[in-house]
């Protein structure tokens, strides 16, 4: 729908996201989640946990973070302070090649016979679990201040719809 409108309509969606980029604040209207129920396939759906919430953000903020990602990243330098072993929510980074570094560096430990141990963690909810005044101080002496305060106004006064 964004893509039909008109010139006068791309050019005042530029305007409001550049303004919110200056502004450094994130307006509530695009903190709003719509949260969907979806059912798990074989769960007993009277369990809660026989769900899958699937958070919806309205697309205006979605286009919002592809902005903000990519200027953030022309601003600093993310393969100076991204470790090169994480690979989620990096472009170009798939799972697949997770698995073949870590199968890599199994293979060269028993190659050469020395002990390999590996940890796998699964943490569920791990964003809602996230410990934010500490995720916060970490951003705040990577990026540029006007990220790091729209982000910390991302992370303030959220709120979530059920439908």
């Amino acid at each position: 729908m964004l893509k039909e409108l008109p010139k006068k309509g791309l050019q005042n969606l530029q305007y409001i996201l550049n303004a919110i980029i200056r502004s450094e604040y994130r307006p509530k209207a695009l903190k709003q989640e719509q949260i969907l129920m979806i059912p798990k396939p074989g769960k007993n759906p009277i369990h809660i946990t026989s769900y899958l919430p699937i958070s919806l953000l309205p697309t205006i903020s979605k286009i919002l973070e592809k902005l903000i990602l990519k200027r953030s990243n022309k601003e600093s330098n993310p393969h100076e302070w991204i470790p090169n072993h994480q690979f989620g929510f990096r472009q170009a980074h798939s799972t697949i090649q997770q698995y073949h570094r870590v199968a890599d560096t199994t293979n060269k430990a028993l190659e050469s016979r020395q002990f390999c141990t590996a940890n796998f963690l699964d943490i569920s909810q791990a964003f809602d679990k996230l410990w934010h005044p500490g995720l916060l101080y970490k951003i705040k002496n990577i990026l540029p201040t006007r990220y790091f305060s729209l982000l910390k106004s991302y992370l303030q006064e959220r709120h979530f719809v059920n439908k």
